[in-house]
């Protein structure tokens, strides 16, 4: 039988034509796959991307929300009232000068007398029976100076002690002679009292026309 040489090519063909094929259809597939993985990378990464979004957007309005509610106007007068100092001591001031008299008297050496209704017991660190003590640096003594101190409106540290003995009383009265130590002659004659468990307390002040202690 003779060889059949068409036979043989359109074997060739076909066989080409099938590898072909395989070849196609791999690279169909290939492109697919690949198609549907860069389609599902935009899909869900943008599905996240915008949920991410969405998240940021929802904490951000909870922080601005939950911040209004946190700032809440306060009435600073009713929850905190200022006390005003400067009021406050000028009604000190109006009620010591309510009850504070001054008066001139025709005593020698007496510019004025000075009489203040508002003057209390300076208090005092001593217990039991008072007796009054004429020796200085004694507790009663620095008590005595510092009565003396308060009726002037001179602090201790700034004022100088000329005198200080009993009074008609001499353990329930004293009489101190002072005045400012920059200026000696400002002279006040103070008398004060003694209140049991309370201290001395001031009772009748003196201007001095001089010091007569000096």
């Amino acid at each position: 039988m003779p060889f059949d040489f068409n036979d043989a090519s359109r074997s060739a063909q076909r066989a080409k034509r099938r590898k072909t094929n395989i070849i196609l259809n791999t690279l169909i597939a290939i492109v697919v796959i690949l198609i549907l993985i860069v389609g599902g990378s935009i899909f869900f990464g943008g599905s996240k991307t915008d949920q991410e979004l969405a998240d940021k957007q929802t904490s951000k309005e909870s922080a601005e929300q939950a911040g209004k509610e946190q700032v809440v106007p306060k009435n600073t007068e009713k929850d905190n009232p200022v006390v005003d100092e400067t009021s406050k001591e000028e009604e000190n001031t109006e009620e010591s000068n309510d009850q504070l008299i001054e008066k001139e008297t025709g005593e020698p050496n007496v510019e004025k007398v000075i009489i203040n209704q508002g003057w209390k017991p300076v208090g005092t660190e001593q217990v039991g029976n008072h007796q009054r003590s004429s020796s200085k640096g004694t507790v009663d003594w620095n008590e005595q100076v510092k009565a003396a101190s308060y009726a002037v409106d001179i602090p201790v540290d700034n004022m100088t002690v000329w005198w200080l003995e009993g009074g008609e009383n001499r353990e329930k009265q004293a009489i101190a002679t002072v005045a400012p130590r920059n200026n000696a002659d400002e002279a006040y004659r103070v008398y004060i009292e003694w209140v049991d468990g309370e201290g001395w307390k001031p009772t009748e002040v003196k201007k001095l026309t001089h010091n007569d202690k000096r």
